[in-house]
């Protein structure tokens, strides 16, 4: 074969290029994986569409585990932070102690702070739990995942913060530290109401 046979041959076989250098493969591809991509993000944003990050918060009622009842339209006029959690829950357990020091720092000051335990295996392990931490604020059991799907949680812990006029002020997704939180509060109780 001459040089010049030898030289068409191999042309012929080289692997034929998209307009912008990449090989026709690479290119379907690149144009899978940024449809996949885009297909994820609306599903996220789907996931995310109507979680209460501002405005007004749903209210709710929340039977205790200590018999009684908790009516977020009560605390109006106090800043309150709503912390969803289970006892199986490594983060929930880690926050535990900072979420009752934060109760028992800002309270007399006009915070309240409500535990909403929610996907729990059982009633014995959430009030263990309580006991375990010395927990002294409200908490009670999400029966039927009602608070949960008002405020479309996505799983523990997630806490919303609440001004004095019952609106959504900071939103929380993991475990909440005293540090993190205790600035809010404070700007929060500095607030008229």
């Amino acid at each position: 074969m001459s040089d010049l046979g030898e030289l068409a041959f191999l042309e012929k076989e080289k692997p034929q290029r998209a307009g912008n250098g990449l090989s026709a493969g690479a290119a379907a591809l690149f144009a899978a994986l940024l449809a996949a991509g885009m297909l994820l993000g609306l599903q996220l944003a789907r996931q995310n569409q109507g979680r209460p990050l501002s405005g007004a918060a749903p209210d709710f009622q929340l039977e205790l585990f200590d018999g009684g009842a908790f009516h977020l339209s009560d605390y109006h006029g106090q800043v309150v932070l709503v912390n969803f959690w289970a006892s199986w829950c490594p983060p929930c357990r880690a926050e535990a102690p900072d979420l009752q020091a934060l109760y028992m720092q800002y309270r007399a000051a006009g915070f309240t702070l409500v535990g909403v335990n929610m996907l729990e295996s059982s009633r014995d392990k959430a009030t263990n739990f309580i006991k375990t931490f010395g927990i002294s604020y409200p908490n009670g059991e999400d029966r039927g995942q009602s608070v949960t799907r008002r405020y479309r949680v996505e799983g523990p812990p997630e806490s919303f913060l609440i001004d004095r006029r019952g609106n959504i002020r900071k939103f929380y997704i993991g475990s909440v530290h005293f540090d993190l939180v205790s600035g809010a509060i404070e700007a929060l109780l500095a607030e008229p109401a």
